[in-house]
């Protein structure tokens, strides 16, 4: 920049230099442009929102929204938290940040669909035919695990006459269905706390 004098004036004039009207000319930073928000998003407002379609064609992390506003559903595809889970249907929140041109997906409310189990990779494995079975036994030989496959499904028998399952945490059994079948005696559930039953139905003989 350079600054010319008038001799008969006190005025000083200034020249602009190319380097000056390259930065004016430049963009702002992110940080530093305004909010763009959507429609029915105002800057630092929360929403709830459905996700349409969780991959987009060449992004990663960008899922299709659909919103509500009184103009009617709104759609765009937004950048979501890294690391965060989202299927298709499920209910996300969308935040509209207010240094930000775009609405962010922060969360899942709640998944309808199905979350499948994890990928793992396989260690070892062992081929049984139908009149084979894997057995575990002592050092003596006295069997102690048997494993192999029935017309119903597989089957893990434990072979001695009484067996004590212990763990220093909390055990989970889940199934689609649960029996408890004691062929002979009785039933015993001991409890040092409350014992809650809960279910659609109780029936009791």
């Amino acid at each position: 920049m350079q600054r010319i004098s008038d001799p008969g004036s006190a005025v000083l004039c200034e020249e602009r230099s190319p380097v000056d009207e390259l930065v004016d000319a430049a963009p702002a930073r992110p940080d530093e442009a305004p909010p763009e928000p959507l429609a029915g998003l105002r800057p630092g407002e929360v929403i709830v929102g459905e996700c349409v379609d969780a991959r987009h064609p060449t992004l990663i992390g960008r899922l299709l929204v659909r919103w509500a506003t009184p103009r009617g559903p709104q759609e765009r595809w937004l950048p979501s938290l890294h690391g965060l889970a989202v299927r298709a249907h499920d209910r996300v929140l969308v935040s509209q940040p207010s240094n930000w041109p775009e609405p962010v997906v922060t969360g899942v409310v709640d998944g309808f669909a199905l979350r499948p189990e994890p990928s793992r990779s396989e260690a070892a494995r062992l081929a049984l035919h139908n009149d084979e079975a894997l057995r575990v036994t002592t050092a003596d030989g006295e069997p102690l695990v048997e494993v192999f496959a029935s017309e119903t499904g597989p089957v893990i028998r434990l072979m001695t006459e009484e067996v004590d399952l212990e763990l220093k945490g909390a055990l989970r059994i889940s199934a689609r269905s649960i029996d408890l079948v004691a062929r002979q005696g009785e039933v015993r559930v001991n409890a040092t706390d409350d014992v809650v039953v809960q279910g659609e139905n109780i029936h009791l003989n």
